[in-house]
């Protein structure tokens, strides 16, 4: 048997931040070792304050496994600090810098409080704000992080314990990182696209000026890259299209659904008069879910008895705009009681909601490039075995879940759409069980992702070392 072989991972979300994007990476790293790859992770160090911080999970962690932890400096904050301290007031605690409870690289920097300080410093934190979101932290605030993963990484490339490079996005900014490692030491480097950078339907927000900076910034730093990879062949195709001419060999490796999941957690509310809708992640930008509510509201109106029947539990937070939005369509249709916000909960609370229930909500992100976007929930919801009701245009995830015969997709803004399809599901009576189509679904197994993940790696660190080597292996 080959000596085991060491990947370096890079990667902004991993445990105990509950992001949907650590499950990817910390499932590769776990797995992988039984194909003789073992992992050195850098990622963020918490401090404990985080919304999204869950120390339970850091039990996903697999043994061996060493992590190097590197804060993430809040700019913002130090920004404002020194300013206090020239004004003679007391700096404010330094916490987490940004809403760290969405995802790495798609964050809106938060409110700094300035207390009782005046129109002036208010004026002068939000100018500060819009200067920092807009002019520097481009394409995300990970910059100074990423420069630290080079600085901790150079040591253990000169020693010689890595084989592989490997930056998972986002953060957009760890390609940073990556592409220096890459160009000082020669070993292969892989990224792994979770989300797109230029194009991701997030990142609309993204001004046209800078979108074509950041583009460029995209295009020079994949010259380098040995291997892209994407979550969908839809991406893969579009990033092909953005960069055609790369030396670097394209593949596509879907999120997965884990049959452990779950372990021995079974289903103890029992199937009854009230039909439950369970969404569980977050919603914010253009993550929405408006058209089930508008839908509910008009069976309301026309058949009180059926829309009695429902309970919609959103588990994860609500960015603000979308939640005002929401209470005006449950006030102006009467069905605010139907609906539960419960705020964030811990992971394994969202996974018993997930098997309790009688349906699982999926909302997906809408935009240009959506009909590749296969959100990491939709495979946790595979695991949980309840029929989908997804809100999601026509494209990967709409076809994975009807040909697996998991649920029903619809337009995700299409609220008559949506009426249709609430009535006829709620006049039925609730499926006890999914009849899956298993070996459709066998491809999307964690394990068999993985497995092709180990030997794409094999392949590349070879080709690497022969030409190291003169064509020797």
């Amino acid at each position: 048997m080959s000596e085991p072989r060491t990947l370096l991972v890079i990667a902004g979300e991993f445990p105990p931040l509950k992001t949907i994007g650590r499950i990817r990476t910390v499932k590769f790293v776990e797995q992988l070792q039984q194909y003789g790859w073992r992992s050195i992770v850098i990622t963020l160090q918490p401090n404990g304050t985080e919304p999204n911080y869950d120390p339970s999970l850091m039990a996903e962690i697999s043994d061996g496994v060493e992590v190097i932890r590197l804060p993430l400096r809040d700019i913002e904050a130090e920004i404002a600090n020194a300013v206090k301290r020239l004004l003679g007031r007391r700096p404010a605690p330094v916490a987490a810098p940004l809403d760290a409870s969405a995802p790495a690289g798609l964050r809106v920097p938060a409110p700094v409080s300035t207390q009782a300080q005046g129109g002036l410093m208010d004026h002068a934190h939000a100018f500060t704000r819009w200067i920092l979101r807009n002019f520097v932290h481009v394409p995300d605030d990970y910059g100074p992080w990423a420069k630290a993963v080079v600085e901790a990484a150079r040591p253990l490339c000169a020693e010689g314990r890595v084989d592989a490079i490997y930056t998972t996005l986002p953060p957009f900014a760890s390609m940073f990182a990556g592409h220096a490692l890459r160009k000082e030491t020669g070993l292969p480097w892989i990224v792994d696209y979770r989300d797109l950078w230029f194009g991701d339907v997030l990142r609309e927000w993204v001004p046209g000026w800078r979108k074509k900076l950041e583009f460029r910034m995209e295009k020079r730093l994949l010259r380098e890259a040995d291997v892209v990879i994407t979550v969908s062949e839809p991406k893969t195709a579009y990033m092909q299209r953005l960069h055609p001419g790369l030396k670097a060999r394209w593949e596509t490796l879907t999120n997965g659904y884990d049959t452990e999941l779950y372990g021995d957690r079974t289903r103890t509310r029992p199937f009854g008069d009230t039909i439950e809708f369970v969404y569980t992640g977050r919603l914010f930008k253009n993550r929405r879910g408006h058209a089930f509510a508008e839908a509910l509201g008009r069976i309301n109106r026309s058949d009180p008895k059926l829309a009695a029947r429902v309970k919609v539990r959103i588990l994860g937070g609500v960015e603000p705009v979308i939640r005002e939005r929401y209470d005006r369509i449950l006030s102006e249709y009467g069905i605010a009681h139907l609906y539960d916000f419960a705020g964030d909960v811990t992971y394994a609370e969202a996974m018993d909601a997930q098997v309790n229930c009688d349906y699982l909500l999926l909302i997906v992100d809408t935009g240009e490039t959506s009909d590749g976007v296969i959100p990491g929930k939709l495979f946790e919801y595979v695991a949980a075995r309840r029929p989908i009701f997804a809100l999601c245009d026509a494209g990967a995830t709409q076809q994975i879940i009807e040909r697996a015969g998991l649920g029903k997709a619809m337009p995700a803004e299409d609220s008559a759409v949506c009426e249709a399809t609430l009535r006829e599901w709620l006049a039925r009576p609730v499926p006890q069980k999914v009849d899956a189509d298993e070996a459709y679904l066998e491809q999307f197994d964690r394990r068999v992702i993985t497995r092709r993940f180990a030997s794409l790696l094999d392949e590349v660190t070879a080709r690497s070392r022969a030409a190291r080597h003169g064509g020797k292996l």
